[in-house]
């Protein structure tokens, strides 16, 4: 898989309002370092400027962005989570077997691939070539040139 540029990991954000983190930590403020004000507001600073850039790579690149809203439950965020792990684990089962067998077409859908080999496999049409993924299992791109 790795071979066709099939990347199986999520990457999960943590949406949380700057306001919302200020009201939980509250009450840690004296005994809790991390929830000191000073040190909280570098972190938090810190956090805007990196998670924006690594969720656009994510997303960008490997399609494998996975939005969190962080003011609901613990059990919705847990239920979020396991569902998209598990529709991208039953997704590259199903590539890996009908990659092994060749005995029908590879589904992509629910698939983390890398976008630049998908871009470089991309024909004039806007498509893959059907024929070629379809017999040989590989990324072909069907433009023909004299």
């Amino acid at each position: 898989m790795a071979k066709a540029g099939i990347i199986p990991d999520n990457c999960f954000v943590l949406e949380v309002p700057i306001e919302e983190v200020y009201n939980r930590t509250v009450g840690r403020v004296q005994t809790d370092f991390l929830c000191d004000r000073s040190i909280l507001v570098k972190q938090l600073l810190k956090l805007a400027k990196t998670v924006p850039e690594t969720g656009f790579f994510y997303n960008k690149f490997f399609n494998s962005l996975v939005s969190v809203d962080g003011k609901k439950s613990k059990w919705y965020m847990e239920d979020l989570a396991l569902e998209q792990i598990e529709k991208v684990t039953k997704a590259n089962l199903e590539f890996a077997r009908d990659y092994f067998f060749k005995t029908r077409p590879c589904v992509m859908e629910n698939m983390h691939c890398d976008a630049s080999l998908l871009k470089q496999s991309i024909s004039q049409f806007g498509y893959m070539c059907p024929v070629s993924w379809k017999v040989n299992k590989q990324f072909v791109n069907c433009t023909h040139r004299p």
